[in-house]
């Protein structure tokens, strides 16, 4: 995901430690498990990653590149209201996209010691929404309050985010629905 070019064994090693990360989390995670799930020895890892924080964090990075791509292309679409193609689209996007999976796991239940380095990561991420909300909302109607409603809309983002993480999809089309009857009357 990230703009440089990576050697094929890069990427290998990148591709089985997000899905190991996945689903172990960070604290469950072994360098020894990725070597294997690649098929190289675990000394080789560090000839691509200088520990497994520098791996966890590339992986961060490429999940918000993937996650800042997916938010372009829901803002492209044309909506009938600001915002709802990717509040839509974000269900099934969770179900296909590993990356994003990987994102929200690691945003909102950072390991401690890289709190501060995701926190900066997901907080740009954060802000490219609110600049296409924002943006969005000032086409659709020049009364509004784009700045307050655009963090409304950002505590909707948070609410399926988590509805996402600790419920799974279960409930989530309820949550939306209620979310975003909420979010249209603000509009109105």
């Amino acid at each position: 995901m990230s703009n440089l070019v990576r050697s094929a064994a890069k990427q290998r090693i990148c591709d089985a430690a997000l899905e190991h990360f996945v689903c172990y989390g960070y604290d469950g995670a072994s360098l020894q498990q990725i070597a294997e799930m690649v098929g190289i020895r675990k000394a080789s890892i560090y000839a691509h990653f200088t520990n497994k924080d520098a791996l966890f964090l590339t992986l961060v990075e490429d999940a918000i590149a993937a996650a800042n791509q997916f938010v372009d292309r829901c803002f492209a679409k044309q909506q009938n209201f600001p915002g709802q193609f990717y509040c839509d689209a974000l269900k099934q996007h969770y179900q296909q996209a590993l990356h994003f999976r990987f994102l929200l796991r690691t945003a909102y239940v950072p390991p401690q010691h890289l709190t501060q380095n995701i926190s900066t990561l997901y907080s740009k991420h954060l802000t490219r929404c609110e600049q296409h909300i924002s943006l969005a909302l000032s086409q659709h109607s020049a009364s509004l309050d784009v700045t307050y409603l655009s963090q409304a809309y950002l505590g909707v983002i948070d609410s399926l985010h988590i509805e996402l993480l600790y419920a799974g999809t279960a409930d989530f089309d309820k949550r939306l629905d209620a979310m975003w009857r909420l979010f249209a009357t603000a509009l109105h």
